[in-house]
């Protein structure tokens, strides 16, 4: 892939804490004019952070106002009480980082992965929020339903994993040690393989500042994942759907499996991805993006020409 092109850096560049419901700080950034006709929010996935998409953002247009910020349990961001931890709870999250940063004008959600999730899962939660708020959504190598039935997601629920869990339940500490470790080791035995090998991915995941806690408790919510019923509160708005053929952690099945419920999204196939399509493809996710942005825009508005 070749190098990203470079656009000029961005208006009013802040960096924000927005408090949720039950007191966690959630660091955020917001970028982009304090005037701009439509907002970005965008949503990253498990063990990463808002700055997973500083890549796709470098080709974003420079006219489009973008949030981004950091789950609880990741990040900068806080944890909370262990109950907090679930899909559901990233979702009321998501809805106050909106309530703060983004009080009025239409918004568009883009999820990657766990933020595909946590973006369906507002969409079941505040239905009344999609097409008055929220204008379109892209879903970005994730899954409604079904993650531990394909690919690496069917060690979901290996009876391993529910020994891990109860581990870090009962001595989180030890078990932080152990998975800073674990993601070291990792990292030494991937060197040299290709940039979506498993060992890699698991040292990226293990390596993270993650809590131990918030990692195992999100992975148990991936094993019972279902957000079918969320799908049909996304059907009266644009949706793009992007996936890339190689990935080993959320197929593309799972993103064809969206798209027969949404028949109306764009789909986006990107060749030779794997999972981590932020960092490989962030043009190609950004151009998809551009598109979703571009049927919005109003015509003879500011926003009419997509820069992507």
């Amino acid at each position: 892939m070749s190098e990203p092109t470079r656009r000029p850096a961005r208006s009013g560049l802040s960096r924000v804490t927005v408090v949720a419901d039950d007191g966690v700080p959630l660091a955020a950034t917001i970028e982009g004019p304090r005037d701009a006709a439509l907002t970005v929010v965008l949503v990253h996935g498990h063990c990463q952070d808002a700055d997973s998409w500083d890549d796709v953002c470098i080709h974003m247009a420079s006219e489009v106002r973008l949030v981004r910020y950091d789950q609880r349990g990741h990040g900068r961001s806080g944890s909370g009480e262990v109950s907090s931890l679930t899909l559901d709870g990233l979702a009321h999250d998501l809805d106050a980082v909106l309530r703060t940063l983004v009080p009025t004008g239409p918004v568009v959600l883009a999820g990657y992965s766990m933020g595909g999730m946590v973006a369906m899962a507002y969409a079941r939660l505040y239905p009344a929020a999609i097409g008055a708020r929220i204008v379109g959504m892209a879903l970005i190598a994730t899954a409604a339903s079904g993650l531990a039935e394909q690919g690496v997601g069917r060690y979901l629920r290996h009876p391993a994993a529910s020994m891990l869990h109860g581990a870090v339940a009962r001595a989180p500490r030890a078990m932080e040690v152990s998975k800073r470790a674990g993601g070291r080791l990792c990292s030494l035995l991937s060197r040299g393989r290709d940039g979506d090998s498993w060992l890699r991915t698991a040292g990226l995941v293990l390596s993270s500042t993650t809590s131990v806690v918030a990692w195992s408790r999100l992975l148990a919510a991936f094993a019972v994942l279902d957000e079918s019923a969320a799908l049909a509160a996304l059907a009266s708005v644009p949706v793009v759907v992007a996936a890339g053929t190689a990935d080993r952690y959320v197929p593309i099945a799972h993103s064809e499996a969206i798209v027969d419920l949404l028949p109306h999204a764009e789909f986006v196939r990107i060749v030779g991805a794997g999972h981590r399509i932020l960092a490989e493809c962030p043009d190609q996710v950004a151009s998809a993006l551009g598109r979703l942005l571009g049927t919005l825009r109003p015509v003879g508005g500011p926003l009419q020409r997509s820069a992507v």
